[in-house]
């Protein structure tokens, strides 16, 4: 596995029309071709300098990540989140301010013709293309998709539940935390998002679909971003596009 392929990348962090602050963190590095999301909890200001923690410290393990075949890639990628988790724990223990602060991560890491995906929690990826649509690539860490998966209630119940912001694992909470990955071929065309609940949220699947199949990423961000606004923007809200190709 080697150099990045040809990509594009841009994003957007909003702090929604209702919270004081913003406690989403995004970063992307279109030469290393990687992009992280943090999504951070834990009160005035906790959660801000967990998702920052996030994605300085993957970020400096992404940075100097070198090249390998798709295991060691996705060695690489536990081991940067892991990396994370430490670092928000400690800090957590270290500064009381800053007790139970935790954060939600999705990265993801394009090399060939593979995208490299590791994640926490609620925030998700995306891939849309012409010929599948818009699929769901990750799987959310949350108690409404728990729920989901063992039949108790749908997914379009899942989407109005109250309980749908109860996250099942998160970074910094523990030690150590379980990191999901997954790996998909990408090909020229595909468009990769990466997004806070707070867009996910309040964009229906279908309408997210539709607004994806147009427009230069630094305007399709800005908009998928203001859509969520006019929806209601009670959270923070953080997208980050990918165009191979």
């Amino acid at each position: 596995m080697n150099n990045p392929p040809l990509l594009t990348m841009s994003g957007v962090s909003d702090k929604g029309r209702v919270r004081e602050h913003n406690e989403d963190t995004i970063r992307w590095d279109v030469s290393g071709g990687w992009a992280i999301l943090a999504d951070g909890m834990g009160g005035h200001l906790a959660g801000e300098v967990a998702s920052a923690l996030a994605g300085e410290t993957i970020a400096g393990h992404l940075s100097r990540l070198e090249n390998g075949d798709a295991e060691q890639i996705k060695a690489a990628l536990h081991g940067a989140v892991a990396a994370a988790n430490r670092a928000i724990h400690a800090q957590a223990l270290a500064d009381i301010r800053c007790h139970s602060m935790g954060t939600t991560v999705v990265v993801a890491l394009a090399r060939d013709d593979l995208i490299s995906c590791a994640h926490v929690g609620d925030s998700r990826l995306y891939r849309y293309n012409t010929d599948d649509g818009l699929v769901l690539l990750s799987h959310d860490h949350s108690l409404v998709q728990e729920l989901v998966d063992e039949g108790f209630i749908s997914q379009e119940e899942a989407a109005s539940s109250v309980h749908k912001n109860v996250i099942t694992r998160a970074l910094g909470l523990q030690d150590t935390v379980e990191v999901d990955l997954l790996q998909v071929p990408m090909a020229p065309g595909d468009l990769f998002l990466l997004c806070s609940d707070g867009l996910s949220d309040k964009i229906p699947h279908d309408d997210l679909e539709d607004l994806l199949k147009g427009g230069n990423l630094d305007t399709l961000a800005e908009t998928l971003v203001a859509e969520a606004n006019v929806r209601g923007g009670e959270d923070n809200i953080s997208a980050i596009l990918i165009k191979v190709g």
